[in-house]
């Protein structure tokens, strides 16, 4: 199963969005039961994402990534190699 998370960017930066949303997953994963683990697939990708991400050089990369225009970004994993992909819309 494909882990994705999605994020959308509105006056916040890419790093902001994602720790907002690893927090807030967190804190569901804390108030429910996670069976089928979907919730700690998520906490997993975005924990490997905040702790190997450049994030200035991301925000330098993409103007869509500072929260300057609005966008929506698809965090997962390349299946072959594990390495973590962003999509930007």
């Amino acid at each position: 199963m494909e882990v994705i998370v999605n994020l959308h960017l509105k006056n916040r930066c890419i790093e902001t969005e994602a720790r907002s949303e690893f927090n807030r997953l967190m804190e569901t994963y804390f108030k429910t039961d996670d069976l089928e683990g979907e919730l700690d697939d998520k906490i997993e990708l975005l924990r490997d994402f905040l702790d190997g991400s450049d994030f200035r050089k991301l925000r330098s990369s993409d103007i869509r990534l500072t929260g300057t225009t609005e966008s929506d970004v698809i965090i997962k994993r390349n299946n072959k190699a594990g390495a973590i992909v962003l999509e930007v819309f």
